[in-house]
């Protein structure tokens, strides 16, 4: 058995998954699968990806699945890995040669004794480096904790135990087909913490059509979802600061969205009513012109 599961949801990518292709050939360790959860592309995509598996440069395994979204492609690929080790990689992104090397030379290096997986960082394929983290001495944290006391910035590759990803989903909602990926994220970090691997592994395209660049539009079209993702941080939330900061998102999304109640419904009332005209602005600021 491998011991790698790379995951890409994709949705009529066919003219640019060869390219995370091509990244996966040439790795310099084979221990790993492909597993590719087509939602419902109506391109090319399954003729190329069946091309790939005759060719048999590596282990590929293939599901499509009537057009849900890439929360729910994220499920079906967690509930079909069968790899200690999960790391996601989207269709319009690519990975170092030496990726899949390197992260299980980290994971066999070290004690896993509370551990729930590795974090590595991203760059561009020019060579800018996308991740940084302030503190350079921390070896273990929890990816919240990272962002909001040693000082990480940027996007963030993530490698999780399989078996500890496995205990939680993305919710589902009717007519909705996007929960921001921090969903889960945050749950996880109840279970553990993370590796620090200082390295750029994986290159980002950050293409016109993708999630990236579209993330305020997504949010207002599956309000649901994100709701959920943020009532359920107010609920984890531990100190007043990040009470109030993810109070405002709150209150600007629901009024984006034209939700009833949202007062009366909010994790905490008083601090929603108090922060309401900072809500509205950041709405202003966000949300109005989209």
């Amino acid at each position: 058995m491998k011991s790698l599961t790379i995951f890409t949801p994709t949705y009529n990518r066919a003219y640019i998954l060869i390219q995370l292709y091509n990244s996966l050939k040439f790795q310099t360790s084979k221990d790993f699968v492909w597993l590719i959860v087509d939602d419902g592309s109506t391109d090319n995509t399954t003729e190329l990806v069946e091309k790939w598996i005759i060719e048999n440069l590596i282990e590929i395994e293939y599901y499509k699945q009537e057009n849900s979204g890439k929360s729910m492609a994220h499920n079906k690929g967690v509930e079909l890995t069968k790899t200690e080790l999960f790391t996601c990689v989207d269709s319009d992104d690519f990975l170092t040669s030496t990726a899949v090397d390197d992260v299980l030379k980290c994971w066999g290096s070290k004690n896993k004794m509370g551990i729930v997986g590795i974090l590595a960082y991203k760059g561009l394929p020019n060579g800018k480096i996308l991740t940084s983290m302030k503190k350079t001495s921390i070896e273990l944290t929890t990816l919240k904790a990272a962002y909001a006391k040693h000082g990480l910035r940027g996007d963030t590759m993530l490698i999780f135990k399989t078996n500890i990803l496995s205990k939680y989903k993305f919710p589902k909602f009717k007519d909705e087909k996007f929960v921001p990926e921090a969903y889960l994220y945050d749950l996880i970090d109840r279970d553990g913490e993370l590796f620090m691997l200082r390295k750029v592994l994986y290159y980002c395209e950050y293409l016109d059509d993708g999630y990236t660049k579209n993330m305020a539009k997504l949010l207002i079209e599956n309000p649901n979802g994100y709701l959920a993702y943020i009532k359920q941080r107010l609920i984890l939330n531990i100190n007043l600061k990040d009470k109030i900061l993810d109070t405002i998102r709150y209150t600007a999304i629901c009024i984006a969205s034209r939700e009833k109640g949202y007062i009366r419904k909010s994790i905490y009332p008083i601090i929603t009513i108090l922060t309401l005209p900072i809500g509205y602005i950041y709405y202003m600021q966000r949300y109005k012109n989209l």
